[in-house]
């Protein structure tokens, strides 16, 4: 968990402390969370009123996907039985790799000893 998100959660937790979430101390339905909490909380952000909870799993994947996480570990956190399900979603967010993958090779391979005429591997 982001230490944001961590914080976020200890602070709200304090003021909430001493009260019941739903009025009942059950868990929270569906209906009363959208209602209640999740409706005015986009209000207060300036956030448009159609953006929904899930909205979030998408937010998370393509912010994660842009930074650069592996896509086959954002498909098992999400969850999703086939890394192409993933793929599908998201594969068009998924860093271009060329440079990446010619920076590698040249640090990989920087050390060997350039000898004119001479190719690795051969006479």
């Amino acid at each position: 968990m982001p230490d944001f998100v961590a914080t976020a959660i200890a602070q709200h937790a304090k003021v909430r402390a001493h009260s019941r979430w739903t009025g009942r101390g059950t868990l929270l339905r569906r209906d009363y969370f959208n209602k209640k909490i999740w409706k005015p909380a986009l209000a207060v952000a300036g956030l448009p009123a159609d953006v929904t909870f899930h909205d979030l799993r998408h937010t998370f994947a393509s912010t994660t996907l842009a930074e650069g996480v592996p896509i086959s570990e954002l498909s098992r956190w999400r969850g999703h039985k086939s890394i192409t399900t993933t793929v599908d979603l998201y594969g068009h967010l998924v860093q271009e790799a060329t440079g990446r993958a010619r920076d590698a090779l040249d640090k990989a391979f920087k050390p060997a000893p350039h000898v004119p005429g001479k190719y690795p591997g051969g006479s």
